[in-house]
This record gives C-alpha cells, sequence and structure tokens, in this order.
C-alpha cells in the first residue's frame, strides 16, 4: 500500500513537470510570433525604422524603438484615443522601395487673403501598406488625390483631414523596416492614421 501511494505521488509530480514544460514551451512560441522577422518577398508593409510613431503621451519615437506593450495614439470617431501595440513585424534587408506621399490640409481655402502656408506632410511607407481613409482602409498605392486621411494635431489635441498632394514612386530603400499590429487595427505614423493590414 504504502509502495502503491508512493508510485502515484510520482507519476503526480512527473505529469506536473511535463504539463508545466509544455506551458514554458508554448509561452516561447508565442513570444517568437509576437516579434517576427518577416521572410515574405511580395506585398511588403513596412515604414523605415525612423519613422515617428506618436505614443500615448503625445511624444514621438522611431517605430524601431517601440516595444511590445507600450500604448501609442490612434484616432476614432474623430477624436484621438489609445491602443497597445500587440506584435511588432521587423524586415531585414527588404526587397521593396518606399514611396513618398505629401499630405497637404483638405480644408485649405487658397481664395482667403489671409491664409497660412501650412508646410506638406511626408508618408513614406510601401506602396501596399494600409492608412485609414474617410472612406475606409485602402492601401497607399490606390489613394488618388479625393481621398481623406486622418491627421492628429498634438499641440491642439484635434483630428484633421488632410488630402494626397503628391506622390513619388520608388523613393527610397531601407536596410532595415518595420510595422505594427495594434489591438485597434490603427496607430499614427508622423501623427498620420495608418492601419495594421
Amino acid at each position: 500500500m504504502h509502495k502503491l501511494v508512493v508510485t502515484s505521488f510520482l507519476s503526480l509530480v512527473t505529469l506536473n513537470l511535463l504539463a508545466q514544460s509544455n506551458n514554458h514551451a508554448e509561452e516561447h512560441i508565442k513570444s517568437e510570433a509576437i516579434i517576427k522577422v518577416s521572410k515574405k518577398k511580395k506585398n511588403y508593409k513596412f515604414f523605415s525604422g525612423n519613422a515617428p510613431v506618436t505614443m500615448a503621451d503625445g511624444t514621438t519615437k522611431p517605430i524601431a524603438d517601440v516595444k511590445l506593450g507600450e500604448h501609442v495614439k490612434t484616432c476614432k470617431n474623430g477624436k484621438s484615443t489609445t491602443t497597445q501595440v500587440k506584435q511588432i513585424d521587423v524586415y531585414n534587408e527588404p526587397n521593396f522601395s518606399l514611396t513618398a506621399f505629401y499630405l497637404r490640409p483638405a480644408d485649405t481655402n487658397h481664395e482667403s487673403s489671409n491664409h497660412q502656408i501650412v508646410p506638406a506632410l511626408l508618408l513614406e511607407a510601401t506602396p501596399h501598406h494600409m492608412v485609414q481613409t474617410k472612406k475606409g482602409k485602402k492601401r497607399m498605392s490606390r489613394l488618388s488625390k479625393r481621398d481623406i486621411l486622418y491627421h492628429y494635431e498634438p499641440s491642439t489635441g484635434l483630428v484633421s483631414s488632410w488630402k494626397i498632394g503628391a506622390v513619388k514612386q520608388n523613393a527610397r530603400t531601407v536596410s532595415k523596416a518595420y510595422n505594427l499590429a495594434t489591438e485597434d487595427g490603427t496607430y499614427l505614423v508622423d501623427n498620420v492614421m495608418v492601419a495594421n493590414n
């Protein structure tokens, strides 16, 4: 009887250790999946490592420095809000060029004699990357001068509408590139609302 109890106890300890090692292996696999180095050769969706991401507190940091779990700003229903970074994609030596999109305010009234000149915003990404437009998510390669994008103004906290002014295909290449996935599905790059996918 004593031998049976000891054997049963040892069997339970062994099963418990096996379960713990399996759980640890699963956690390792999940963490590896969250920060991944992409090997895909087409339909790249990324920004250069120095693309400024707007953090929850309104400051910016290069996308290469953003960490998992950090909170970043985004926009919802015309107002700024925050969301959490749940995945970071890293592209080493991506075989795709960035396209440069120059944006300008959508509500600029050129007939006004006292209007201020607002400098254009530059947004660089791959043509396959999605942005949030007034009519929904759209690939950057399909944007036209009629599309309206959203821009967060840190000094006022307001969200304004901006439109495409000019596009420069194959603007430059980079040796390392990044993309984020957030809980909300969107985030701000150079205070312009972009989408995960």
